[in-house]
């Protein structure tokens, strides 16, 4: 009788354990599987808690324009950790998505570790709610009546370009890592408009700044730890993830620390009838508000210089070092463009942006720049704020949405070889140059940058004087040539460390 009970409850006991196992089983697999709504875009869930994260491998943005094309189209979704997003990985729905429904995505996710040193302020990262869009329409219209777009920045660049030209000259032809040189100064032209003045190369301070901006997201060691706590925020209490969180916040506030200085300059010497920079505006802007009840205010204007302080000097600074290395594998080309630069200006006259017309193999240099080296690859993440359909899809509230920048400047069915450098791409049968509106390496809509027009402008006359003054070689003593497809990725899709020569054109 013993023995059968005792059989009976082992029976039952393994007959409890296996339907709990198929139980947790199944909900497992539902809360996994189970998409958000039954129009969500199709795509890779991945595995629980990490989900599609250990696949994406170094560069997300290929692994997921693959995933793509080869079997859930240009709308699909990807489980980035424990959270689902969509990414958009062709020009149209990019387009549909930022232009035509432009309002319903332009607030951005929270992202603790950033938030942790902006308190939510600046241009980037900030939520897209009524008080930001006051400050980023505000800050529009400030740097338009600073002269952006106008004659008067063209001059000021101009005159910045060559104090670079002369740098450069000192090198006297020795292999150099130029990075600091020329994001020293790219970063006196933001500095000019930004806070009215600009800095001696060697200025100390102003090296550490611009130092704490190429590292706004990590150095070379804590880089990698970075996107990671993105995703899982509360690795930032957890060794070694809290090192480098630690080191990111304290980088950021030492970055506040030379804006508040700034600011309070600014303070003490403020005419209110004549403003001369940003800042100046902004702290007249100041005074028409309640701070209570609104983004105009000192912690913000800190957030917001530092913001346009990054987005002026990193992206320039990063495109010119990408086109000297594009010069560097391409002498042939280097060459073509030397000559057209020189047959359109004068022997000792600065190119300047009325040459364009007479520049289409310059214009197209830097357009391919752009289409090949899509400095954030996979864009800033939107957030939706309300249901969205988008091509027969459902996006609800809430999404996180990335565009995948890369993948429309890497289109089979707008670019030929599209993995190919081809600046002739960008040319037409009468040697015209075409200016391409699905080339978006600023991104499009209400939240697209707005230093666009300063850093094209930045862009194009510091490689035209390069260009014309200069013969960009490699470094005799380096291993083969830096490949223009490979490069550091992280947050975003920069130039490896390398050094260059510099030779002076007789």
């Amino acid at each position: 009788m013993l023995p059968a009970f005792l059989g009976s409850l082992t029976s039952n006991y393994v007959t409890f354990c296996l339907t709990g196992f198929f139980t947790l089983v199944l909900f497992v697999y539902y809360y996994w599987w189970k998409l958000p709504h039954p129009r969500y875009p199709p795509g890779v869930r991945g595995i629980p808690v990490l989900g599609a994260l250990p696949f994406l491998g170094k560069s997300a943005h290929k692994v997921i324009m693959r995933w793509s094309r080869e079997k859930y189209g240009p709308i699909m979704s990807v489980r980035f950790g424990q959270k689902d997003s969509v990414v958009l990985n062709d020009y149209e729905s990019i387009y549909e998505a930022l232009v035509k429904q432009g309002p319903a995505f332009q607030t951005r996710p929270r992202i603790k570790v950033i938030e942790a040193h902006s308190n939510g302020y600046g241009f980037g990262f900030a939520a897209g709610h009524k008080k930001f869009m006051q400050v980023r329409h505000f800050t529009g219209k400030a740097l338009r009546g600073l002269g952006i777009g106008g004659l008067a920045l063209e001059e000021r660049v101009s005159e910045v370009a060559q104090e670079l030209v002369l740098s450069l000259q000192k090198l006297d032809g020795k292999p150099t890592n130029l990075r600091m040189l020329v994001g020293t100064t790219v970063g006196n032209v933001i500095a000019s408009i930004v806070i009215g003045k600009k800095f001696h190369p060697n200025d100390k301070e102003f090296q550490r700044y611009i130092q704490l901006i190429f590292e706004s997201f990590g150095d070379k060691e804590t880089k990698k730890y970075f996107l990671v706590l993105i995703y899982f925020s509360f690795l930032r209490h957890i060794p070694p993830f809290k090192n480098a969180c630690k080191q990111f916040i304290a980088d950021h506030r030492e970055q506040y620390d030379f804006c508040r200085k700034e600011i309070e300059e600014h303070k003490n010497n403020l005419d209110v009838n004549k403003p001369k920079d940003y800042i100046d505006a902004f702290l007249i802007e100041m005074k028409k508000y309640s701070p209570e009840n609104s983004w105009f205010h000192e912690e913000s204007l800190r957030v917001c210089v530092a913001d346009l302080f990054y987005a002026g000097t990193e992206t320039s600074t990063s495109t010119i070092l990408w086109g000297m290395i594009a010069l560097i594998n391409y002498p042939e080309i280097q060459e073509k463009l030397h000559k057209e630069i020189v047959n359109a200006t004068e022997s000792e006259e600065l190119p300047r942006l009325d040459h364009k017309d007479e520049l289409p193999l310059l214009q197209a240099f830097i357009q391919e720049l752009y289409r090949c080296m899509a400095l954030i690859p996979l864009g800033i993440q939107h957030q939706t704020t309300k249901n969205v359909d988008i091509c027969g899809y459902c996006i609800p509230k809430d999404t996180v949405v990335f565009t995948n920048i890369h993948a429309v400047h890497h289109d089979p069915n707008i670019w030929k070889n599209p993995s190919e450098f081809n600046i002739y791409r960008h040319i037409d049968e009468e040697g015209k140059f075409i200016p391409s509106r699905k080339v978006i390496p600023f991104g499009i809509g209400c939240r697209s940058c707005l230093g666009e027009k300063l850093a094209r402008i930045e862009i194009f006359l510091f490689l035209a004087n390069i260009i014309k003054r200069f013969e960009v070689r490699p470094d005799p003593d380096s291993e083969p040539l830096l490949p223009i497809d490979d490069g550091i990725t992280g947050f975003g899709f920069l130039p490896f460390l390398f050094k260059a020569v510099v030779l002076p054109r007789t």
